[in-house]
């Protein structure tokens, strides 16, 4: 170990170049890890706070919540400790003057339902044509008591209250009930057990019999991955990360193969005096080791600075757990790659190397 961290201090442009490479290995793998938490959570944050545990949705939906289209008389099919049924419409929320225009994601359930977010600000719906916003777009101008528009229609609905920040498929929520909301999509029924809604969610749910009618359950976990293009985009971010590890270990790896060829003499004076091929492998693996940690804090100290100073609109979260799981990934990717020149290392025949 000695042995190594010596070397290490005398030959610091040749150590430091290697760590660079390794810093900006994890940089990178670090911040598409930061860019996936940040994809994850804008597609299912309002999801996440329902904390619910079953989704119902129609049996030919391909389990798409917005393909599916079910009537509100279903939910007599479901039996749990909760249930709350959810409508949903995707469209341009802006002003009476259209002085604004924000991409939104409208969510409906019912006035008391578990699903409906806790008021920051204003009160609760109590009554028709009425909307809950999420507190993100106070910043785009949007402000209680004020009369907007959702989608194409010309129907305006008022602001009466606000919640703690949420987005659903990356854009941020909104809330009302789903008589407004059917209203708001122009549908031919807009009151009653037969309005049409797009699923319902529960908690611990189950069907009260054999006959599911045209539903069909799925667990939370299933309902996220089947979000459009949300499995794909993970997915594609995931590989990406995992290839990087697979870099970090070839980098690693051949540097230490080059080395330990170019140091094959001094490897064997080494075994000459009697210091073991576990002694002088204890000292690459010390190297490698240094390296790696050098590269790890200082690519997740930029990372987390880039963090502050990255636009609102960008989609980035730092997961902690994750970021030390990752470390340590490249962490043992660059121990495997100092292990693939122990063989070189054990096979140095100090007569021969000498010359």
């Amino acid at each position: 170990m000695y042995l190594g961290l010596k070397e290490m201090r005398h030959e610091k442009l040749r150590y430091g170049l290697l760590s660079g490479v390794l810093l900006l290995i994890a940089l990178v793998v670090f911040m598409l890890a930061g860019l996936a938490n940040g994809l994850s959570n804008g597609n299912r944050q309002a999801i996440d706070n329902w904390q619910a545990t079953d989704v119902y949705l129609a049996q030919n939906a391909n389990e798409t919540l917005s393909a599916s289209q079910v009537k509100l008389a279903d939910q007599s099919l479901i039996k749990g400790d909760q249930t709350a049924p959810l409508a949903t419409l995707s469209g341009t929320l802006r002003t009476a003057k259209n002085a604004h225009k924000t991409t939104v994601s409208a969510l409906a359930t019912t006035r008391n339902s578990f699903i409906m977010p806790k008021i920051v600000s204003g009160h609760r719906i109590n009554g028709q044509n009425q909307l809950l916003i999420s507190e993100s777009l106070t910043a785009d101008g949007y402000k209680l008591g004020q009369t907007v528009r959702l989608g194409t229609t010309t129907k305006t609905v008022k602001i009466v209250g606000t919640y703690a920040s949420s987005t659903y498929m990356i854009s941020p929520t909104v809330y009302t009930d789903i008589a407004t909301l059917n209203r708001l999509k122009a549908m031919p029924v807009t009151s009653g057990k037969q309005q049409t809604v797009n699923g319902f969610v529960t908690k611990n749910g189950q069907f009260k019999t054999s006959d599911h009618g045209s539903l069909q359950r799925l667990t939370m976990a299933t309902f996220i991955n089947k979000l459009p293009g949300y499995s794909a985009e993970q997915l594609t971010l995931n590989t990406m990360i995992y290839f990087l590890f697979a870099i970090a270990l070839a980098i690693i790896g051949i540097f230490m193969f080059v080395l330990t060829l170019q140091k094959q003499a001094l490897f064997g004076v080494l075994k000459v005096q009697g210091i073991g091929t576990a002694h002088i492998l204890a000292a690459l693996l010390t190297q490698s080791v240094a390296m790696a940690l050098i590269g790890i804090v200082i690519g997740l100290g930029i990372t987390v600075g880039l963090a502050q100073i990255m636009p609102a609109g960008l989609p980035f979260a730092i997961n902690w757990g994750q970021f030390g799981l990752y470390g340590l990934a490249l962490l043992a990717a660059a121990v495997v790659g100092a292990l693939l020149s122990w063989r070189t290392v054990a096979n140095i025949d100090p007569a021969v190397a000498i010359g």
